[in-house]
């Protein structure tokens, strides 16, 4: 397996070294392989090509794929609950002996240090929308593929927590601190590491919730899990988390919600696009793009409702394609800003609306901003 992971990510290598050579007026292509042979391009009724694209597989666990970081991160939380399983009867064997034996180094280093001494009240958690009520496909990459999109960067301290219990985890896994649910507590960067409120880890550690929770950073919740990390004496952290749902939310961020529901299958179709491309050629080697208007809008759970959601589930996996590239489809507020920032190439979201209102689908307003493409989708075998 490990020879096969590294023959696979060769030749990901040199298709994603090659310079696109097709490009749609100012509409720029990705290419490339997407994770492995497991995935497959389908063909939309609108006829077209489509692509797939690559994550780099590197040695470091949180540059890893979804799927392989998911599996240990998983086989770490299974440790964790094992320990404190073991941690009462531990303690009734050692209350039996006069002189009890104090842990061993490893039992140390690999147990919960004591909830951090500045923990606060964190912000009131949102109600998250009724997921059930919005049929997801299981066979999209929405599903599979993991978003690293980087939520704080460069600041002296920052604020984190969760809404069930949390921890902040070692990448390695050697060591961990409790978070308590609806609490915070602030990081701020050492010469060796980061400080949680008292809390001595590593320079890199995972930020995450308990099943079913959601993590808080800085001001706001999100779903899937946050790597934090010292970056020269500033903190950045990237919240890693699946299409499907960050799509949710820059939906949200990027249109009202109450708008058409084909104005918002619209924006998600293009902002799914925009995301695998800057997933094939992320903006650095830590993170895919940021949560600004620089890339797209993602503010987490506080902008999905149920009307996202079924905009991301209803075009599940859909793309814009050209001659077997993704399109980075672009897209502003409006005509006049798409003019004047991308020379009239891309979507007008309030001229999506417009259009939505006057009985265009999805499809015929992507046709409207993004002639000449097509659609496609990507599917898991």
């Amino acid at each position: 397996m490990a020879l096969q992971f590294q023959q696979e990510w060769q030749r990901i290598q040199r298709l994603c070294s090659r310079e696109p050579k097709l490009r749609l007026r100012r509409l720029t292509l990705a290419s490339g392989v997407l994770l492995s042979g497991a995935l497959m391009v389908r063909l939309m009724p609108l006829p077209g090509l489509g692509s797939d694209e690559a994550e780099p597989i590197q040695d470091s666990l949180w540059r890893s794929t979804g799927v392989v970081r998911q599996s240990v991160v998983d086989l770490y939380r299974i440790q964790r609950s094992q320990q404190q399983e073991e941690a009462p009867s531990e303690v009734a064997a050692d209350s039996t002996t006069d002189s009890p034996s104090p842990a061993s180094p490893e039992k140390s280093t690999a147990a919960s240090q004591s909830a951090p001494q500045t923990a606060t009240a964190t912000q009131a958690q949102p109600q998250a929308p009724d997921a059930a009520a919005v049929v997801v496909p299981e066979n999209v990459i929405d599903n599979v593929l993991e978003m690293r999109v980087a939520i704080a960067r460069n600041l002296s301290s920052l604020d984190v927590g969760a809404s069930s219990l949390g921890w902040v985890i070692d990448t390695d896994g050697t060591a961990h601190c409790d978070i308590p649910a609806q609490t915070s507590v602030t990081a701020y960067p050492t010469a060796t590491g980061i400080d949680f409120g008292g809390c001595q880890l590593s320079g890199a550690v995972w930020l995450e919730a308990d099943a079913g929770g959601y993590v808080f950073v800085k001001n706001g919740w999100f779903k899937g899990r946050v790597l934090v990390f010292n970056d020269g004496g500033q903190i950045v952290a990237v919240n890693f988390v699946r299409l499907g749902d960050y799509l949710s939310s820059v939906v949200g961020s990027e249109m009202y919600h109450h708008w058409p529901l084909e104005a918002l299958k619209a924006q998600a179709v293009a902002a799914r696009s925009y995301a695998l491309t800057h997933h094939v050629r992320p903006a650095s080697d830590y993170f895919d793009l940021d949560n600004t208007q620089r890339f797209q809008a993602y503010k987490g759970i506080n902008m999905e409702t149920i009307n996202t959601q079924r905009a991301v589930a209803e075009t599940g996996g859909e793309f814009i394609s050209y001659q077997g590239g993704i399109v980075e489809s672009l897209y502003a507020a409006s005509d006049q800003i798409v003019q004047e920032a991308h020379g009239g190439q891309g979507m007008s979201q309030h001229g999506a609306k417009d259009h939505a209102v006057n009985g265009y689908s999805y499809e015929q307003i992507l046709g409207v901003y993004y002639p000449g493409t097509n659609l496609s989708r990507l599917v898991v075998d």
